[in-house]
């Protein structure tokens, strides 16, 4: 017959060849748990992107998305949106799937424990570079940016997620999972 011996944050199995005991895995903090989601997040994304109609050129295709982000907004905002929308359009395939990849890798490399801050500060790159040459800076600089059409962004408050979930922790308990990183005020102010 096995038992089990519960003491405080340890699990120990006690079989008859007298094993040691087995100490359980970490408990899932908040953080962690919101890192998983971020990671989720960049998944779905990554699975997204591989749509059939991403790999299309047109008005309707991806690059006549990206190239779409780029009206209204202020010229050197503008001419690297549609730079890169010229670019996607006659690479179309390589390029989304090399994006798709990308976000793929980040929704992995985020869920897999010794590669989270490596991929937390790739997103963050990654989420800053989609922002401006895929959403147009959420449409801030246009004019016409409002909460109800989309700005500033979903991509950028990806960003501000892995700034605020980066796996460090302060000498002081902080009292609240974001302000672990960065501390109470700029996660507050984030």
């Amino acid at each position: 017959m096995t038992d089990v011996g519960v003491a405080g944050n340890r699990i120990a199995w006690r079989g008859r060849l007298g094993a040691e005991p087995v100490t359980a895995r970490p408990s899932l903090d908040a953080r962690r748990a919101l890192q998983l989601v971020l990671a989720a997040i960049w998944l779905l994304d990554g699975v997204l992107q591989y749509q059939g109609f991403m790999f299309t050129n047109g008005a309707n295709g991806f690059s006549g998305m990206l190239g779409g982000s780029a009206d209204g907004n202020p010229a050197v905002i503008a001419k690297p949106i549609t730079w890169d929308a010229t670019l996607i359009d006659h690479h179309m395939v390589l390029l989304n799937a090399i994006f798709a990849t990308i976000q793929l890798l980040l929704g992995l490399g985020i869920a897999i424990r010794p590669t989270v801050r490596v991929a937390l500060a790739a997103s963050i790159l990654w989420a800053l570079g989609v922002w401006w040459f895929g959403e147009g800076l959420g449409g801030v600089l246009s004019g016409a940016a409002s909460p109800l059409n989309g700005a500033p962004g979903a991509v950028i408050i990806y960003a501000l997620l892995a700034v605020l979930l980066w796996p460090a922790d302060r000498a002081a308990p902080a009292p609240f999972t974001a302000a672990r990183a960065v501390g109470a005020h700029a996660a507050r102010a984030l």
